[in-house]
């Protein structure tokens, strides 16, 4: 009988052949309560799915011999595309190609069929220095989501339980918003983000200095909440996003574009990114008047459309750094911390002393859910296209 592509790589001991050094050196690092390959002479660590979680986590450290490495160089990518066209999976004999690590710019092999990681040892030690942030705030973030609980908590003990004074229960504004990142360079001019930026802000100081209403091309002030589609036309839902009834509203809408759209724009395009966010604010409108509570706020602004781009980046960053302002702190934390803190405050947001205040035409929880879903959604099916795209690595590798 012949044997599979797995019994010759793992031989009858169970030791791998390191793909690098094409001998049986690997040999299994408990790290956790994972076994993680690593080879005696190179240093490399094979990952099967989900394990490279106990390099970024901290519970696998970095090779003992290495200094905390420099990141590494744009063409070490390129570089190890070459050398991946000349290897194959060591776990299942399948094809192999290299890949931008979380967008974190540390190269690593990656199984199309397995999906496991080979990590040179440079990379792994690059790997768990670049998450080294995630660990350090793990803490920080939590006790932020313990001051959202409690929010959450009194919010719904002035609602439902004893009557308590105002001054017993402190209740902290639910705004969250990102203040920089520590994304990628954008590699082209981000026309589209900026454009956005613009047209809120030029629409916004026109009706103030103008002293005219804000209203929607079919004469509505705002989209209703819960009454349904009758009456609203695909312009109102179109042009929604760009309407602000206050000043901490579109310093909010901007401040994501701003911060968040530039990467997005250069990962996707132009025209594909100002497709997506219109999407998202169509979506986040229809899910506005069909689901809202019933004679609640009438909506306007860019909330839905922008929390798409939030979901957007999700997808496509979710370890970046994010340096940002939420329920009175100030902090850094990764993307996807970042967009749990801002769910969390979606739910917190409604009607409340504050509310008219600081944006007197909020969006409902099922809008801006569904402009975070749809983004969400859209960066997912780019992947899909973008893997799709790259296909095999061919022979001799990239340029």
């Amino acid at each position: 009988m012949k044997e599979s592509p797995r019994f010759l790589r793992l031989g009858i001991l169970g030791r791998m052949d390191c793909p690098f050094c094409r001998i049986s050196s690997m040999r299994r690092v408990v790290a956790g309560d994972k076994e993680i390959d690593r080879c005696l002479a190179c240093g490399a660590l094979w990952f099967d799915y989900g394990e490279i979680r106990e390099l970024t986590a901290g519970r696998l450290a970095a090779d003992p011999g290495e200094e905390t490495p420099e990141p590494p160089p744009g063409g070490m990518l390129r570089k190890m595309h070459r050398q991946a066209a000349s290897l194959s999976c060591p776990r299942c004999g399948g094809a192999v190609g290299a890949i931008d690590f979380q967008m974190t710019g540390v190269p690593v092999i990656h199984c199309r069929d397995c999906h496991g990681v080979l990590a040179p040892r440079r990379s792994a030690a690059a790997i768990f220095e670049r998450f080294r942030f995630a660990r350090q705030y793990g803490k920080e973030f939590a006790e932020m989501g313990e001051s959202l609980a409690g929010a959450m908590k009194r919010r719904m003990e002035l609602s439902h339980g004893p009557v308590m004074r105002a001054s017993d229960v402190p209740i902290p504004l639910p705004v969250v918003v990102p203040l920089a990142d520590e994304g990628p360079a954008a590699s082209s001019f981000p026309l589209v983000t900026y454009l956005l930026i613009g047209l809120s802000l030029g629409v916004y100081m026109f009706a103030r200095m103008g002293g005219v209403s804000i209203m929607l091309p079919g004469g509505l002030p705002g989209l209703p909440s819960g009454a349904g589609l009758t009456g609203v036309s695909l312009a109102d839902f179109l042009f929604f996003p760009f309407l602000h009834a206050g000043i901490v509203p579109l310093a909010a809408g901007c401040l994501f574009l701003f911060v968040l759209g530039d990467n997005i724009e250069d990962r996707m395009g132009w025209l594909p990114f100002l497709f997506l966010y219109l999407t998202c604010g169509v979506c986040a409108g229809a899910a506005h008047v069909l689901w809202g509570k019933p004679e609640g706020y009438a909506a306007l602004g860019s909330a839905g459309a922008v929390a798409g781009v939030l979901g957007s980046y999700l997808v496509f960053f979710p370890d970046v750094p994010i340096r940002m302002v939420g329920m009175g702190k100030v902090t850094t934390v990764p993307a996807y911390l970042f967009a749990c803190t801002w769910v969390a405050a979606a739910f917190l947001i409604g009607p409340g002393p504050f509310v008219d205040l600081f944006n007197p035409a909020p969006l409902s929880l099922p809008g801006n859910l569904a402009g975070f879903g749809m983004g969400v959604f859209g960066a997912v099916l780019w992947r899909l296209w973008e893997d799709r795209l790259a296909g095999p690595v061919p022979p001799g590798g990239g340029s």
